[in-house]
């Protein structure tokens, strides 16, 4: 049986349940098939590219992004975005607007897997000419990003088939204990095929979006904290009777990375961000950042920001870009955003200055629960090199004035006057181009613009402009997961030395800390106080908050369904179409968890 066009299995739904018969055995004297793709490396290196291009996410849906679900789960965030804005304030009540939700989710993650899986089984159909290097560098990939997958539906899901094939299988939902297996295996075969190329600055290991030795080896680590604080294991079971994964060989992996990757702390935490790369002069002076050059005669995001990507902490990166694509740009910056506040907006005051400049406008999602603000010590600054606190009175614009934020933008809600500044629309100031953009009228020279010149030159579209990388895994995470397996304060250390604090001693509570103020609006809150068994924290630091809804302060609390145990419901397609095989998770029947808007 030989698949006519390789694109149909590239549905969710060819993962499980497969293409039509009108697709299967036909000569194919057009399209690309099983029968004659992958020839060759070319094919094998086009196939490479397609695997990674779901990680980036497909809509404008905020459901269907790891990043921004893990985010509004988390004791971190609340829903925020407009009064009608159901889909993020659902997510961070643990409810739902549909039975199929998170259909685009689950659907993008098999859509890599098949892919992935298509490629390991293409292994003897390809020609390698010999190179034995090329060949095991994609193959390493395959198997990163097939474990990648599967990660990010057992973390959210649990309960999931693993087709570890091409052919269209209607498989039950793989116990696990044998998923987790399957998943190190994936990336102890990744360690073994990659190569260990070290960092090596501008379009080297880490930067470029491209699968790693290194990666393989963090992402181990954090497959395994997860898997064995969750499930209250000491390791991890690999199939086939192939022995298990133990946290001293986990340890010596990181090791591995931290010794021989050229993987190293940036020398400033801002450095990491987008606002620093990118962003205006004032910001950069004030906060000790590298400026880049001046904007107006900015030459373009990849002539400028070498030292950006030459950043050596990114271990694995996913990367954005701008244009006709909307689903290429960084839509977590999108939405997590200030909603409505841009100078140019009909709600600022005209200036050129206004808004919360040199941060620009979006969707209002996710804002940032006063907890983390309140109990993070005053005297470490990423702080405020994390979050974006528009009351704050050093948050000033250029001319040192105090940002003009405007309630009820967009008929925004739960407002807490505080955002992320880890993803964020960027503004840089110009006086001399023309802009695209409606709003400002046509022919209008902008003082204030959404992003970079060049882009706003010829794309009207404030929201194309968000094409930061998302850092996946970084080398600060590397050195937190050392320190929190060998128990030691040496990782820990390392990582507070880069802002100035003092060293403090390995404790439980020490490392937590600083995973919660290094890490934080990462994606990676909610996952750790899942396996540390603190869910309960979203409720304690989401409860009696009170913030703007709709242009009304008010008095909040936005509450977990414990009867979830912090699991996302599988989508009702997916049960019907496999005819019952699949099981619905806890606490998500078909009139559990209905979502209502209070607004």
């Amino acid at each position: 049986m030989k698949l006519k066009n390789i694109f149909c299995g590239l549905m969710a739904t060819a993962a499980l349940t497969g293409c039509s018969d009108s697709f299967l055995d036909t000569d194919n004297l057009t399209s690309k098939d099983s029968s004659n793709f992958p020839a060759n490396i070319s094919d094998a290196e086009e196939i490479i590219t397609g695997i990674y291009r779901p990680v980036m996410g497909d809509s404008d849906a905020p459901q269907n992004n790891v990043l921004f679900v893990a985010e509004l789960m988390s004791d971190e965030r609340l829903g925020g975005g407009g009064r009608d804005d159901a889909q993020p304030q659902s997510v961070a009540s643990y409810m739902k607007t549909s039975d199929n939700q998170y259909s685009g989710l689950w659907g993008r993650c098999y859509q890599g897997i098949y892919r992935c899986n298509y490629l390991l089984a293409s292994d003897e159909l390809i020609d390698w000419d010999g190179d034995e290097e090329t060949r095991s560098r994609i193959l390493g990939e395959g198997h990163f990003m097939r474990a990648y997958y599967y990660f990010d539906l057992l973390r959210l899901f649990e309960n999931v088939p693993m087709p570890l094939s091409p052919e269209p299988v209607n498989l039950p939902q793989t116990p696990v204990d044998e998923a987790y297996g399957i998943v190190a295996a994936d990336l102890l075969k990744a360690i073994e095929l990659l190569p260990a190329t070290r960092h090596a600055g501008l379009n080297g290991v880490g930067t470029d979006g491209h699968a790693t030795r290194w990666a393989a080896e963090a992402l181990l680590a954090r497959v395994y904290l997860f898997y064995t604080g969750v499930y209250g294991k000491q390791s991890i079971t690999l199939p086939e009777e192939t022995g298990t994964l133990e946290k001293a060989a986990v340890v010596a992996h990181l090791e591995d990375c931290i010794k021989n990757s050229g993987h190293d702390l940036a020398s400033k935490f801002g450095d990491l961000w987008a606002y620093s790369a990118a962003g205006d002069y004032w910001l950069n002076e004030k906060y000790g950042y590298n400026w880049l050059g001046d904007c107006d005669a900015w030459a373009g995001w990849e002539g400028k920001t070498a030292g950006y990507r030459d950043n050596p902490e990114p271990i694995f990166s996913i990367k954005h870009a701008y244009g006709a694509q909307y689903y290429g740009r960084n839509l977590t910056a999108l939405f997590f955003s200030p909603r409505y506040q841009d100078a140019d907006n009909p709600n600022s005051d005209g200036d050129g200055w206004g808004g919360v400049y040199p941060f620009g406008t979006g969707w209002g999602g996710g804002t940032i629960t006063p907890d983390i603000w309140n109990t993070w010590p005053q005297n470490d600054p990423r702080r405020k090199a994390s979050i974006l606190n528009v009351d704050d009175p050093e948050e000033m614009l250029p001319d040192g004035r105090h940002m003009i934020y405007h309630d009820n933008g967009g008929h925004q809600v739960e407002d807490t006057h505080m955002f992320n500044k880890k993803y964020i629309a960027i503004n840089v100031h110009s006086t001399t181009m023309e802009s695209k953009d409606p709003q400002n009228g046509p022919g209008a020279v902008a003082l204030y613009w959404y992003c970079y010149p060049e882009i706003m030159a010829t794309d009207n579209d404030y929201m194309s402009c968000n094409f930061m990388d998302e850092v996946a895994i970084r080398f600060a995470d590397v050195l937190l997961m050392h320190s929190e397996l060998t128990e030691t304060a040496d990782g820990i250390n390392r990582v507070r030395n880069r802002v100035g604090l003092d060293p403090v001693a390995y404790s439980e509570t020490n490392l937590r800390n600083e995973r919660r103020w290094e890490l934080a609006f990462e994606g990676i809150r909610f996952f750790d106080i899942k396996r540390w068994g603190q869910l309960s924290l979203v409720d304690a630091h989401r409860s009696n908050i009170e913030c703007w809804c709709d242009g009304a302060l008010r008095t909040i609390s936005v509450k977990m369904r414990p009867e979830t145990n912090g699991w996302l419901p599988i989508p009702d397609d997916e049960i019907q179409k496999s005819e019952g095989v699949l099981k619905q998770n806890s606490g998500w029947g078909t009139s559990e968890g209905n979502f209502k808007s209070p607004y």
